[in-house]
């Protein structure tokens, strides 16, 4: 009777062993499971993060709260959103939040990063292009603006007519193509230097004022202001214009003045900072308001046909930002011959 007894015990015993390792292995089994789905879920994520820009998907969140991951919000389309599924994740446990689980910090980190791109991109408006910043009109509301004629003239209406300036208003002697008319230009020429002996003639140098002392001419082409571009103060520059075309009147005093405007610049050509276009609108406010004042005085508004439509010299009219191509020479040659005074 004492054997069976303990026989019966032993196969108790063994029984019970039995169950242990069944509930070990089925432990080890759950376990292991999870552990494999978490890294893979992990580096699904990882991923997404790095391929797509979402740092926390729709599926880490739903495996976290058990939500649908088919229906959950895309962070890019919904931002209020994605920052309440951040705030979620973030309210996670913190076991939850270690390396291997379906919510990782490096995620929430680029969660957050996603997020601040996402507002930056909505709030901060993109720059203008060219196009798409408004165009600016050159039009000019004033009686001092020379208007536009329906019958041009030929070279012959220059043969009285005398021609100073810069080195703008050289080239335009030596490139447009114009067969008549005086010229008394210098490179650099400006409104403080007319009575420098700087005009080349076949009596050697001489200032302007000299070389409108002799011959009588009925139309004169001012062009300056260029080199006066760095002038200072400007509040001095229209008093010292005024005074150059008063003493062009005396010596001239049956003579109609034009007064050119200064031409736009190419700033992305120019290495000096004073030579823009802003400095070229400034000057330019300048010699219309002084063709305004006096009678005998007209403005030219060269700029109708040399703007790019933006306050800036046509791309393709300079080689250095400021002298005209000879093409564009002959435009200003053209300009000349439809803008006059007929009377």
């Amino acid at each position: 009777m004492g054997k069976k007894k303990k026989k019966r015990k032993n196969h108790q015993n063994n029984l019970l062993v039995l169950q242990l390792l069944i509930i070990v292995v089925v432990v080890l089994v759950v376990f292991e499971g999870r552990l494999i789905y978490t890294m893979f879920t992990h580096r699904a994520g990882s991923s997404v993060t790095a391929t797509a820009g979402s740092s926390v998907t729709a599926d880490s969140t739903a495996a976290a709260d058990g939500t649908d991951t088919e229906n959950a919000a895309d962070p890019a389309s919904d931002p209020e959103q994605a920052s309440q599924d951040l705030q979620n994740a973030a309210a996670l446990p913190s076991a939850q939040t270690q390396e291997g689980d379906s919510v990782s910090a490096d995620a929430l980190a680029g969660l957050a990063l996603n997020l601040a791109s996402k507002d930056n991109t909505l709030s901060a408006p993109e720059p203008e292009t060219e196009a798409q910043a408004e165009r600016i009109s050159e039009e000019i509301d004033s009686d001092a603006v020379v208007p536009l004629c329906s019958d041009p003239v030929d070279d012959s209406f220059f043969s009285n007519s005398v021609f100073i300036g810069d080195s703008r208003m050289m080239g335009f002697r030596n490139s447009s193509g114009i067969t008549q008319g005086t010229f008394l230009t210098s490179v650099g020429l400006s409104t403080d230097a007319m009575s420098e002996a700087n005009i080349a003639s076949s009596e050697g140098k001489i200032s302007v004022y000299q070389g409108l002392s002799g011959e009588q001419y009925d139309k004169i082409y001012l062009m300056l202001g260029t080199n006066d571009l760095g002038y200072y103060p400007w509040d001095s520059f229209e008093d010292s214009f005024t005074n150059v075309v008063e003493q062009f009147h005396k010596l001239q005093p049956n003579a109609v003045i034009y007064v050119c405007s200064v031409i736009y610049v190419d700033e992305s050509k120019i290495v000096t900072t004073y030579d823009n276009n802003d400095n070229v609108r400034k000057v330019n406010g300048y010699l219309l308001n002084v063709c305004e004042k006096l009678s005998y005085c007209y403005y030219l508004n060269l700029n109708e046909i040399f703007t790019n439509g933006y306050g800036s010299l046509l791309e393709d009219a300079s080689s250095d930002g400021i002298h005209l191509y000879e093409k564009y020479c002959k435009q200003m040659l053209d300009y000349l011959k439809t803008h006059y005074i007929s009377e």
